[in-house]
């Protein structure tokens, strides 16, 4: 049995934190979870920011308001 590397991209963790922004603005997430899932989106977006080269940072970046 052979077994396939996987990979996840940044391109992969911009789509997770805008999925999160996206539950988020539509009220999936107990007030409770709020900061464990804000803590979450926030660590994303920075290694994305930190890890993306400058060209691209601003299109790859999650929009937020």
């Amino acid at each position: 049995m052979s077994e396939e590397k996987i990979e996840i991209s940044i391109q992969d963790l911009v789509l997770a934190a805008n999925i999160i922004d996206l539950a988020t603005q539509r009220g999936a997430f107990k007030a409770a979870e709020a900061g464990q899932v804000g803590a979450c989106f926030s660590k994303l977006v920075a290694f994305v920011k930190a890890n993306s080269p400058a060209e691209e940072e601003e299109a790859a970046a999650p929009a937020e308001e």
